[in-house]
């Protein structure tokens, strides 16, 4: 039987899983150089973008 040698994983456009890449300013990092804000959300070290909960309504 054959073995599939591909990665199950798609980081788009060749990203080193062990990259950070900022979706606002495109900054790519290496993943243990980027710190985390109080709730665990990656923070950019060049742009401080930070994503959040996504739906989030003020009521």
């Amino acid at each position: 039987m054959a073995t599939d040698h591909f990665t199950s994983f798609d980081f788009g456009g060749g990203t080193d899983p062990s990259t950070f890449r900022c979706p606002d300013c495109g900054e790519t990092v290496p993943s243990t150089s980027v710190p985390y804000d109080a709730l665990g959300y990656a923070v950019c070290p060049a742009c401080s973008y930070s994503a959040g909960p996504e739906g989030v309504v003020d009521a």
